[in-house]
C-alpha cells in the first residue's frame, strides 16, 4: 500500500495503521466479546510447518455459548500452514499469496478471505483491485485439491478506507469516480466493506 501512489519514506506508513486498525481478531475482541473468544492456535504438527518461520498470529475462535471451536483466524503466510495443519495441503499454486485476513469457518466450510486496500490518492491500486476475482479463484484451487465433497468454499472481500475511495481525501478529488469500480467488484461476487467489518458475511 502506498500513500498516493508514492513510494520511498511514505510507502505503507499509512496503509500499516489501516491494516492494525481493522485487525480481525481486534475487532470480535472488541466487538464481539459477549458471544466469541479468541485463543491461540496450538498446530497438531509445528515441527512440520510449511512456512516455518511465519510470525502471524492464529487464533481459535470459540463460540461461548456452547463452548465450540467454530474456526481460526489468521494471516499472511500463516495461512498455509493452517492449511497444511487442518486440510493436509499444500499451496497447488506458483505462488505464496499472503491474504491480509483470513477466517477459516469450519462450521460453514467457508474459507473468507479479506484484502485491504488503503489509499490517499489515485494510483495503481486502481486496476490491481480488479485482480480480486482471480485472486479468490486461486485460493480455491488449493481446497479443489480435497477429494471428497463438499470442499471449502473460498469467499473474498475488500476493505476500503472511506476517505479516499468514498470521499475523495481531504479535497474531495475522487468522488463517485470509484462507483463502477465497486458496481463490477459485486458482479464479481467480491463482498465491499468501507472501515469496519459486517461480521455476519464471516457467518459470526
Amino acid at each position: 500500500m502506498k500513500k498516493g501512489g508514492i513510494g520511498g519514506a511514505n510507502t505503507n506508513a499509512n496503509g500499516l495503521k489501516f491494516e492494525d486498525k481493522t485487525d480481525l481478531a481486534s475487532s470480535i475482541n472488541a466487538n464481539l466479546s459477549s458471544e466469541y473468544e479468541l485463543k491461540k492456535h496450538a498446530f497438531k504438527n509445528p515441527n512440520r510447518l510449511v512456512i516455518k518461520n511465519s510470525k502471524s498470529p492464529a487464533f481459535d475462535v470459540i463460540r461461548l455459548k456452547d463452548n465450540q471451536r467454530i474456526g481460526v483466524i489468521t494471516n499472511q503466510n500463516q495461512f498455509y500452514n493452517v492449511l497444511y495443519d487442518h486440510y493436509g495441503l499444500r499451496n497447488a499454486n506458483h505462488k505464496n499469496w499472503k491474504p491480509d485476513e483470513v477466517f477459516f469457518n469450519f462450521e460453514t466450510n467457508t474459507v473468507y478471505i479479506v484484502e485491504k486496500k488503503w489509499q490517499s490518492g489515485a494510483g495503481s491500486v486502481d486496476e490491481k483491485i480488479f485482480g480480486f476475482v482471480n485472486k479468490r479463484r486461486l485460493y480455491q484451487n488449493n481446497f479443489n485439491q480435497l477429494n471428497d465433497e463438499p470442499k471449502p468454499t473460498v469467499e473474498f472481500s475488500a476493505l476500503f478506507n472511506s476517505d479516499w475511495w468514498l470521499k475523495g481525501g481531504a479535497k474531495g478529488e475522487n468522488g463517485k469516480h470509484y462507483q463502477d469500480y465497486f458496481d463490477n467488484l459485486r458482479i464479481d461476487g467480491i463482498k465491499i466493506f468501507f472501515d469496519k467489518y459486517e461480521y455476519w458475511w464471516f457467518g459470526l
